[in-house]
């Protein structure tokens, strides 16, 4: 299903004139308030979702529409960690581990995360390209800030050097008032390293966030041209496609899942709850089961294996 976001949400894909380096940048507010929005998350764990959620779709660009990517950052803190579902196409959708947990911020500051999302962990990427087989890698994490975690995958897993940079700015009620992220990466073989550690330098720096907070209705192509700094008249871009949270999720698609149960368990749900409600993890829309529509969807399965 799909919600209602920002006509601003978008997303650039770009080259640089003359050099072997890739640019991808993407606006982000509207996903960002409706992450929030659907899961119910406060203060900072608004920004740990939109970083998240940012994260996700500047990594689902290999293609121009068939990739999907589910990224998956999981730390040792109280945070748990973060999923995402991203497609090239623009659709992406997020949820937090455990989003009750309370990340203090202050409007107009910068959030870290790193105390609630720990140091120790993994950053899992699986890509789906449209094709047969699936790639999957895998990293630890570095620093507990997720948008760092996701670039340290890209360089050491998918041997890719890259510097990447996801924010969000919460105003003065608390909420998103700007969102976005930027991702620089060398070509294979383009020898752009020194340009583009320059790059990283200025992401860890909070080049996004102090551009994103002094320009809060800035455009893709703007916030890449602002971390470019010197290199932004060589800016090509490609491509641009809007953005938006989206989630695959179907009444249809949650009765199939059911009819994978197990016949005693499903059982147990008749028995004893007379009933079962199904929230989806990325969106929090719950489906509600009587017992009647629960043995109509039992008989039509047939007899399986019990647990």
């Amino acid at each position: 299903m799909i919600y209602k976001v920002s006509v601003d949400d978008h997303i650039i894909r770009c080259l640089l004139k003359d050099r072997p380096v890739r640019v991808v940048a993407a606006v982000t507010t509207g996903i960002g308030l409706e992450a929030a929005r659907r899961h119910g998350v406060v203060a900072g764990g608004q920004v740990a979702l939109s970083r998240a959620a940012t994260s996700g779709l500047l990594v689902a660009t290999l293609s121009k529409g068939k990739e999907r990517v589910t990224l998956q950052v999981l730390g040792d803190g109280p945070l748990g960690g973060a999923v995402v579902d991203a497609r090239a196409k623009g659709d992406v959708r997020a949820y937090l581990k455990e989003p009750g947990v309370l990340i203090p911020a202050t409007p107009g500051e910068r959030v870290r995360l790193f105390e609630y999302l720990g140091r120790k962990g993994i950053v899992s990427v699986i890509r789906d390209l449209g094709l047969k087989q699936r790639f999957q890698g895998q990293s630890s994490m570095l620093s507990g800030e997720i948008d760092a975690d996701v670039e340290h995958y890209l360089t050491t897993s998918e041997q890719i050097e890259s510097a990447m940079g996801c924010d969000a700015v919460l105003g003065g009620d608390g909420s998103i008032v700007a969102a976005g992220g930027v991702l620089v990466q060398c070509m294979p073989d383009g020898g752009q390293t020194n340009m583009v550690a320059e790059m990283w330098r200025r992401l860890r720096f909070d080049a996004v966030f102090d551009t994103l907070k002094s320009r809060p209705g800035i455009t893709a192509e703007d916030l890449a041209r602002a971390v470019l700094g010197e290199f932004a008249d060589e800016l090509d871009v490609l491509d641009i496609r809007p953005v938006q949270f989206h989630c695959d999720c179907t009444l249809e698609r949650v009765c199939e899942s059911l009819t994978l149960i197990a016949s005693d368990e499903l059982q147990a749900m008749i028995d004893e709850d007379e009933g079962a409600e199904i929230t989806c993890d990325f969106c929090r829309e719950t489906y509600v089961f009587n017992a009647a529509q629960l043995i109509a969807i039992r008989d039509a399965a047939g007899p399986r294996a019990t647990s």
